[in-house]
């Protein structure tokens, strides 16, 4: 005898358990896929900073001095990442460059100024000087791209040329060298946390008092506003940005800062070692406070300080 057994369709109620278990386990994976691709973007962050910082070191191999945070009275305003080039392997991009560009005081740059005759290599895009947590080069601005921005050396400015509109040619960055506290100013308080990085001078290791390892050599920077962004920076003409004003939020054109979804922004130390610090979580400055100093210490290349890295956590 055949016997046939005939199996019901689902009903309409299995049908949404199992849909529902799906979005559920759809809904626990994601943010889990979502912290693996920023695990693996802070890793590339962090890599990059510490090949920036290590080319910064091997350029002081070659010359004996660290790299200028800008050339500034020379007149070609190529900033410290168009210096390391060949120590990235963009050899190629750096020989666009006229070679009278990189000329320092007391000489005068020649070749071209606001990096005008190095255009075709400004443009030019280069992953390691991209975080991708944001990427710089594919993001949409409102206002404009930097130039360049840098310290005022003898003063407590920071200021910065820029191109209008989104520029989308510009090759673009989310790095650049420390200036310390406000960079090389005359005043006796803000002074004492001058960095490794200023316009026109090139400073020796030994010059490094505090230490490489305790010295901000690098750090991440949106270029603007994090949350309208109105601005991004320019890898050929970033100069050394200042850390007097603290890792504020949202970020501002002359304050370091990233993307990280862990609200985290890396720094490079001198001698290569990357540490995370995290932002103030204010828009506005908390003077004087025990983070602040720590801050400034980190930045300061000689004055003689510890700075106490649990201020950074």
């Amino acid at each position: 005898m055949l016997v046939r057994t005939r199996r019901s369709a689902f009903t309409l109620i299995e049908l949404l358990v199992v849909i529902a278990i799906i979005a559920i386990l759809i809904g626990l994976l994601l943010p889990a896929v979502q912290k693996v691709r920023e695990a693996a973007a802070r890793m590339t962050c962090s890599n990059n900073l510490k090949q920036i910082a290590l080319a910064a070191m091997n350029y002081e191999s070659t010359y004996k001095y660290l790299p200028p945070g800008i050339n500034l009275a020379g007149g070609s305003y190529l900033g410290t990442l168009a210096y390391i080039l060949p120590y990235i392997e963009q050899d190629n991009i750096y020989r666009m460059i006229p070679q009278g560009m990189f000329i320092l005081p007391p000489g005068t740059a020649s070749g071209g100024v606001w990096w005008g005759g190095a255009w075709t290599a400004g443009n030019q895009r280069i992953p390691i000087y991209l975080c991708p947590s944001d990427d710089a080069d594919s993001v949409g601005v409102s206002t404009g791209v930097f130039a360049y921005i840098y310290t005022i050396p003898g003063s407590n400015t920071v200021t910065g040329g820029y191109f209008g509109g989104a520029n989308p040619t510009i090759g673009r960055t989310n790095y650049a060298s420390c200036a310390g506290a406000i960079g090389e100013t005359t005043d006796t308080f803000y002074g004492q946390w001058r960095g490794a990085f200023a316009p026109d001078k090139r400073f020796k290791i030994t010059g490094i008092v505090d230490g490489t390892s305790n010295t901000f050599g690098f750090g991440e920077l949106l270029g603007g506003n994090s949350q309208t962004r109105d601005f991004v920076a320019a890898w050929i003409g970033i100069g050394a940005m200042p850390t007097a004003w603290d890792l504020l939020t949202p970020t501002q054109w002359y304050t370091f800062g990233s993307k990280h979804t862990a609200a985290v922004t890396q720094f490079a130390y001198v001698d290569g070692s990357v540490r995370s610090v995290r932002p103030l979580g204010a828009s506005a400055t908390t003077w004087f406070s025990p983070r602040w100093y720590a801050i400034q210490q980190a930045g300061g290349r000689q004055d003689a300080a510890v700075p106490d890295t649990s201020q950074f956590e």
